[in-house]
């Protein structure tokens, strides 16, 4: 009758809106309580594999007495804990393990919910960390940009004023053989230390039009676009005026300022310096055309300190590959003369 005295006296404290907390373990009573408006079920969670009490109240839910569990701890004969279930009966056996394998449950996910929370926090916390890692970088290579634009700036100006020094002693001089090389070797030591590095665009975007600002990739020079044909532009750079391909030019945010004239022999060592390549193809061509040809290449590549060429000539007879082979044994500066990679030409390419 305990269960069923309960259970009105709850209905009537209910019915006259009264508060308070009832501790029970009656099963009507959960029941009551789980079906009934303006009553909730509540427990304090339990460690059902230690048996220790969490001193955690969960409401929502009812909870297990553990009863068993804490008799069988306690010492209780196993016998008497048997016919004690028997005693309470299979249905109320198994409303205690399905309320235990729920409480277990619930504990499972707090805990993952709490690791999650820590793996978010140590996430979020190397985001971070590498946020401020990509800021420093950036600004790292902002600087670093900076710095070579100021050294190569200043590395083209020495390197002009060598260029026009050495045309002005070769001139002197008028080029005598032992000058010229000599010259020519302390120009291969200048260009050693040359090194072009493409520098990110910056200024206007688009393509490139007539009359507007532009200047060379690398450089700080600024010019006008005069006229367009096809791939290349004639731009006007100060007093001098250049064929200049478009993909060598990006837009400038600057004017155009006039620029001291400088001696045009070194403006087109410059220019054919920076159109220089170490291959030369001569396929096709006469024996006598090779000569001129093989030897005005030479003499760009050890002026502008080119330690390796590919001289393509073909197989055929081998008439073009004998001109070439005897020309360089005459010159001094070549190293070794060697027959390409069979899978890239072989016997018909020449390396220098």
């Amino acid at each position: 009758f305990g269960g069923g005295i309960a259970e009105a006296i709850l209905k009537a404290l209910l019915a006259r809106k009264a508060w308070g907390i009832a501790t029970t373990h009656y099963y009507n009573l959960k029941l009551f309580a789980e079906r009934t408006a303006g009553i909730r079920n509540a427990a304090m969670q339990f460690d059902a594999d230690k048996l220790e009490p969490l001193f955690q109240l969960v409401t929502g839910k009812p909870g297990s007495s553990f009863a068993l569990e804490i008799a069988r701890k306690t010492g209780l004969p196993e016998e008497t804990l048997r016919e004690a279930e028997e005693i309470i009966g299979v249905e109320l056996t198994g409303l205690e393990t399905l309320l235990r394998k729920v409480e277990g449950e619930k504990l499972d996910v707090e805990r993952l919910q709490g690791e999650l929370a820590s793996l978010r926090a140590q996430a979020q916390q190397q985001r971070d960390r590498y946020q401020r890692m990509s800021d420093e970088l950036a600004a790292r290579e902002k600087e670093i940009i900076n710095r070579a634009k100021a050294e190569a700036a200043e590395l083209l100006a020495k390197t002009n004023r060598e260029i026009e020094k050495t045309i002005r002693h070769i001139r002197e001089n008028k080029a005598e053989k032992k000058e010229t090389k000599k010259v020519r070797q302390g120009l291969q030591q200048l260009s050693e230390k040359v090194v072009v590095k493409s520098q990110p665009a910056s200024g206007p975007v688009g393509p490139i039009k007539v009359g507007e600002a532009v200047r060379l990739r690398g450089q700080e020079v600024t010019g006008r676009v005069l006229s367009i044909s096809g791939d290349a532009a004639e731009v006007q750079f100060g007093d001098l005026r250049s064929s200049v391909k478009l993909n060598r030019l990006v837009k400038s945010a600057e004017a155009p300022t006039a620029q001291p004239a400088a001696s045009p022999g070194a403006l087109n060592l410059v220019q054919k310096r920076m159109g220089f390549t170490p291959v030369l193809d001569i396929r096709g061509q006469r024996a006598e055309e090779v000569m001129t040809v093989l030897d005005q290449f030479l003499d760009d590549a050890i002026m502008f300190g080119q330690h390796e060429l590919r001289i393509i000539h073909g197989k055929g007879e081998g008439v073009l590959r004998s001109i070439v082979r005897d020309r360089l044994k005459r010159v001094k500066e070549v190293v070794a003369v060697n027959d390409e990679h069979a899978d890239r030409g072989g016997a018909g390419v020449t390396l220098v």
